[in-house]
């Protein structure tokens, strides 16, 4: 990494490449090459990858420092290894790694999500795009700014609109959702779309009354030909252009079409060329009128989207990131920027790199710029970014594969070579699998030589039950199941992997009836409140309001209808949602007690009840009943809902997992079984379509049925795009199959296969018998939590009631004083973990925010740990603790009196007694508190009869100078 050509690195991660310890290793070598851990800007997708690279770094780090001080791991050793590789020197290594690693510990390194930095950006310059800095990021009610865009049309417009969607066949909702799509580009690209068309004196309307009368023209032709059929006549005889690209085949091959040939239509050749010009310009003219509609209303969206926005002070994360946009490109000078920042950016690392979408890349991309430039306060600066476009997913969410590759053409690539994670078997079955499907594809490597044939591994492809075709994939998948468990495969390391979230609720229903006592794990993208403990809980808090009008009278007597039956319909949905039968909606009431509480209950104590009397507390139901908590009335309650933006809790994670492969991605499992498509695939939706060139948006198109028959600049786009759907849907399966660590299953259909475009050939591999030892996972590969246990000291026989030591603390009025005390408290619980536990940094921390974090925060936290590290490594403590046993929190029991020595260092020669101070207020105080431990430990040595030993004490003051921190007491 010392070379030039290493500054600008780009490494191709296969799945299991090692691509996190790749990542983990390049911040490493750029902390020992002199950069501020705060310096660097490590990007990941999830906040899950941000924690565990966090977790990475420390641990590696600490394993090289164990490694430098002899204590051989390895992982320190593998660490080591690589450092060396890439040029730095094992001298260099050792004098380094003390220093980097405090100030790792003690810094806090710029890990985090895209997501959550262009959040912190705006933050900083948030008035420079309009936005108040205490907006808060959640889901925008879309219902919320359609309403307020359509109130500030006027009724002209409005009619228009109506009429405009009515003549096109485009309905409201999808008119609004298209000036969704638009609001998520710039203004300039705007403008550039779609340019006007030649000049035309057509309207839409005229252009489709000329092709239909050359069409009939020709049917009346065929009309009177003998030899024509009658499906020949039809062919012609069209009532609108729809029904015209339905059968385009009789105008673009009608010299070839089967209908035709009995007939000669050369005399209507011209006329043929006229209609197909005639049908293209069509095409063009109602895409103009389309589009030139939506940038008519466009800016005054937008404008009614930034009212809410600011009305509410909420952003969704597409807001986020296109106000980031306009800051960068629109709305700041660059250099004003990079000054303003304030933190400066000196590298930055990018973790999967193929899921940026092209406007993240956009925003990113100037400051990828500024650090390739040199320019700047900074020399030594660095990009590095990590990307498969194999494992691009997200095309839906508008990530780009193609950004990677443009983002690394001028840098230095490297492609990794070896699997680490999966078996040989699984390893072969996937090179031979996706050779063919991708164009540059390499085939990965086993990194070790098998020393037994069951480490090989296994690979499965069968087919549905035939018995059942509903439930053949439900049948297949528990049979499956059923054979690892039988084979000794721990539940926890087997995931079942879908392609929608409703086939993983499908399956864990399936199973959960005929495993019952197995532990089952569902892990969805769904929110929480598509859960059906919620659905039920919202639909009851409805009832209760309804319920509560309806018997006291409140409201209009023209509405009590609607009431009833808007009750009704809530009755119905509980039922059903109960899983009841229909009829049983009548009885609602009288089952359900809490639904006749009064509206003005509490939402928390409403839900309360409601869990308890149907029985639903499960973790979805406690976290909705958590939300409600901040809310006083249910109807507020209700109101707030549409606007949060919460994930379902995930569960325990004991059990086998069943989540969908989208979320399975990052992940890796012992044993994969992956599920074909439970239900049929889904047309896509898209209303544009957009041609790129490099990865700019060249033109966009609206998407009509047929047009590409006419159109052939539109041809070639929709052809780019299906093939980019394609190419999403290997994709998909490259990243299912590869999760699998030991063992593949896959279970198809006989029909509709997501499987097909593979031609997978059937195999049935046996599954051996699988030691409890095979079965534990691979401890390497995760992070472990420590537990962490804080052992209570014994405090010797009770005989008598003892009393504390006085405490001469008086009342405490301010602030300032409080923190002061609990501060004092941190520091003394640093040195007692660190001295008598022999605790690292990183647990001390984690210890200290859980006991102290209610009043100091964690820059309070970290001086405490700062204060008490540097007086313990300071040369009069080393000196003293020379040699000697150290034992803290030392209690006894004299007079009847409970007494706490801070600190004891013992040899056989001597004792020295260690009392921490904050402040030395009260010195008089202090230094009795020394001699009574001291004369404690006099009377103590006399009555056990051993030798003299020397007794000091010491009154340590870790916040002085270090010339000034130990004050010695005489006896």
């Amino acid at each position: 990494m010392q070379s030039t050509k290493k500054q600008f690195f780009a490494l191709k991660a296969s799945a299991g490449s090692g691509k996190t310890f790749n990542l983990s290793l390049r911040f490493i070598y750029l902390l020992f090459q002199g950069a501020n851990p705060h310096q660097i800007l490590t990007l990941t997708f999830t906040k899950k990858a941000s924690k565990e690279m966090y977790h990475r770094i420390h641990d590696y780090l600490k394993f090289l420092y164990d490694f430098t001080q002899d204590k051989h791991t390895k992982e320190g050793m593998n660490i080591y290894a690589a450092l060396i590789k890439e040029g730095l020197s094992d001298e260099f290594l050792r004098d380094k790694i003390e220093s980097i690693y405090y100030e790792f510990i003690q810094s806090n390194p710029r890990i985090t999500t895209i997501d959550a930095f262009f959040h912190a950006v705006l933050k900083k310059f948030c008035w420079y795009v309009g936005i108040s800095s205490h907006f808060e990021v959640g889901n925008v009610s879309k219902d919320e700014i359609n309403e307020r865009f359509l109130s500030t049309l006027s009724l002209q417009d409005v009619r228009e609109i109506v009429a405009f969607c009515f003549h096109h066949k485009i309905k409201i909702t999808k008119f609004l959702s298209m000036l969704y799509d638009f609001y998520m580009f710039s203004n300039e690209t705007i403008q550039n779309l779609s340019p006007a068309p030649e000049i035309s004196l057509l309207e839409v309307d005229d252009i489709e009354k000329l092709i239909l009368e050359k069409m009939q023209i020709i049917y009346q032709f065929i009309f009177t030909q003998p030899q024509a059929s009658q499906r020949a006549k039809n062919l012609f005889n069209k009532k609108d252009i729809k029904s015209i690209c339905e059968s385009p085949k009789m105008l673009l091959d009608w010299n070839d079409h089967s209908y035709l040939k009995k007939i000669d239509l050369s005399q209507f050749d011209d006329v043929r060329e006229e209609i197909l010009k005639l049908l293209h310009l069509y095409f063009i003219q109602r895409e103009y009128k389309i589009f030139t509609w939506i940038k008519r209303f466009i800016y005054i969206f937008k404008q009614a989207k930034e009212q809410e926005i600011r009305a509410k002070n909420l952003l969704g994360f597409d807001d986020v990131m296109l106000k980031n946009y306009e800051l960068l490109h629109q709305n700041i000078e660059r250099d004003f920027f990079y000054f303003r920042l304030d933190e400066k950016i000196t590298h930055i690392l990018l973790d999967e790199s193929q899921d940026t979408s092209l406007m993240q890349y956009q925003i990113l991309k100037p400051i990828i710029e500024e650090i390739k430039s040199g320019e700047g306060r900074i020399g030594d600066r660095s990009v590095f970014m990590v990307g498969d476009e194999k494992q691009s997913i997200y095309m839906f969410r508008g990530s780009f594969a193609g950004v990677f590759e443009e983002a690394i053409k001028d840098f230095h690539q490297e492609n990794l070579d070896y699997n680490f994670r999966s078996s040989p078997r699984v390893i072969a079955f996937n090179n031979d699998v996706f050779q063919s499907c991708f164009p540059y594809y390499l085939p990965q490597q086993y990194p070790h030589k098998p020393s037994h044939i069951k480490s090989n591994g296994y690979v499965r492809v069968l087919s549905q039950c035939m018995d059942n075709e509903d439930l053949g994939l439900h049948k297949q998948i528990c049979a499956e199941l059923e054979i690892l468990l039988q084979n000794g495969a721990n539940e926890d390391d087997i995931a079942i992997l879908t392609f929608k979230n409703d086939d993983v609720l499908s399956l864990k229903e399936y199973i959960s009836m005929q495993i019952p006592h197995l532990n089952i794990v569902t892990e969805t993208n769904s929110s929480l409140f598509q859960r059906k403990e919620v659905k039920i809980l919202i639909c009851a808090l409805e009832f209760i309001l309804l319920y509560s009008k309806i018997q006291n009278g409140e409201y209009e007597a023209d509405s009590y209808k609607q009431l009833l039956s808007t009750k009704k319909l809530y009755e119905k949905k509980i039922i059903k949602l109960l899983g009841k039968p229909y009829m049983c909606s009548n009885r609602l009431i009288d089952e359900i007690k809490t639904l006749m509480l009064p509206s003005d209950t509490p939402p928390s104590e409403a839900i309360f009840l409601l869990i308890e009397e149907l029985d639903i507390a499960q973790a979805a139901s406690m976290k909705f009943l958590e939300l409600s908590c901040d809310y006083m009335r249910i109807e507020e309650f209700l109101d707030a809902l549409p606007q949060m933006v919460c994930a379902a809790p995930i569960q325990n994670n004991k059990g086998v997992k069943i989540m969908t492969i989208h979320k399975s991605k990052g992940l890796e499992f012992e044993y994969v079984i992956l599920c074909d498509k439970l239900s049929g695939f889904q047309q896509g939706r898209e209303v544009f379509i957009y041609e790129y060139e490099d990865i700019q948006i060249k033109q966009m198109y609206y998407k009509i049925a047929g047009r590409e028959s006419f159109d052939k600049e539109y041809q070639k786009a929709l052809q780019a795009h299906k093939m980019r759907e394609k190419q999403e849907e290997y994709n998909m399966l490259y990243v299912a199959f590869t999760r699998a660590k030991y063992g593949l299953s896959i279970v198809q259909k006989y029909k509709g296969s997501a499987f097909e475009i593979l031609n997978l050939t059937p195999c049935c591999d046996e599954i051996a018998y699988i030691s409890p030892k095979q079965s534990v996972k691979n401890i390497s590969s995760i992070h472990t939590p420590q537990v962490l246990m804080h052992n209570m000291p014994s405090f010797g026989r009770q005989i008598a009631f003892i009393r504390q030591e006085k405490d001469e603390r008086k009342g405490i009025f301010d602030t300032q004083q409080w923190h002061n005390i609990i501060f004092g408290h941190a520091l003394h619980s640093v040195f007692e973990l660190y001295l008598g536990y022999k605790m690292t940094q990183k647990d001390i921390q984690s210890i200290l925010y859980n006991r102290y974090g209610f009043a100091l925060s964690l820059s309070s936290i970290i001086q405490a740990m700062q204060y008490a590290i540097n007086c313990i490594q300071s040369k009069k403590f080393i000196e003293m603790r020379k040699g000697k046993h150290i034992v803290c929190e030392v209690s006894y029991i004299a007079k009847e009196h409970l007494y706490r020595i801070d600190t004891l260092l013992y040899d056989e020669k001597e004792w020295i007694v260690l009392d921490y101070k904050s402040s030395a207020t009260n010195i008089d105080m202090q230094e009795e508190q020394i001699r009574e431990y001291m004369r404690f430990l006099f009377s103590l040595n006399k009555q056990e009869k051993q030798q003299e030993k020397n007794i000091r004490g010491f009154i340590v003051y870790p916040l002085k100078n270090v010339d000034e921190q130990f004050y010695e007491v005489s006896l």
